[in-house]
């Protein structure tokens, strides 16, 4: 089951603001390009262009999991799981292209 991230939604981000009060005004292109959704199995991003190399996708992976070590998530994850934990879930956070 999939559905569009609502602007009174928590922000995918993980930030823990609402949508529309962190990432809604930076999402906002041409919705015919792409669109965004969460659901169990994460993220989803589907948009146009070029398909990235591997060595491009282990790159947005390793930044993805560095902006999430900033978030508010990251410090939620440690507090409730402890870092080593909290590191191997972060390994979960991949660029996944299909």
């Amino acid at each position: 089951m999939s559905h569009r991230i609502g602007r009174n939604d928590p922000c995918p981000c993980g930030s823990g603001k609402k949508y529309k009060q962190c990432c809604l005004e930076s999402s906002k292109h041409d919705h015919r390009e792409g669109a965004t959704w969460f659901d169990e199995e994460g993220i989803h991003l589907v948009g146009t262009g070029m398909r990235p190399s591997i060595e491009e996708q282990e790159q947005l992976t390793k930044d993805y999991q560095r902006n999430i070590r900033k978030s508010p998530l990251w410090k939620r994850m440690v507090s409730e799981y402890g870092k080593e934990k909290a590191e191997q879930m972060l390994k979960a956070f991949q660029i996944e292209v299909r």
